[in-house]
């Protein structure tokens, strides 16, 4: 009897501590992938490369809420605010209420 509840204590333990999520590093990639999907190409014409950090948090929904767009150009601030608000993240691992940062780079085509 001593043996089976030890067993048992050790297979629940094991349980309990056992890591099944992913890395952190893996599931910003993951969004960063699904961000860039969302915000396709830029529907403004621009001569030179633009950048900007984009600061924003998944909603309880799973849609993105913009906070901030960090950049010179107010055009890529309408185009990131109007692409990415309230569309839906299908990553099951992202932690919902975070703040997410992430560099953004626009590359003439």
């Amino acid at each position: 009897m001593k043996k089976l509840f030890l067993l048992l204590a050790i297979t629940v333990s094991t349980t309990i501590f056992a890591n099944n999520s992913r890395p952190a590093e893996v599931v910003k990639s993951e969004i960063r992938t699904e961000i860039i999907k969302l915000l396709g190409k830029a529907n403004f014409q621009f001569n030179q490369e633009l950048t900007a950090e984009v600061e924003f948090m998944i909603n309880s929904k799973g849609e993105v809420i913009v906070l901030t767009v960090n950049t010179e150009n107010s055009d890529v601030e309408t185009f990131v605010k109007n692409k990415l608000n309230y569309r839906s993240i299908t990553n099951k691992f992202i932690v919902k209420g975070k703040v997410y940062k992430m560099p953004l780079k626009l590359v003439r085509a």
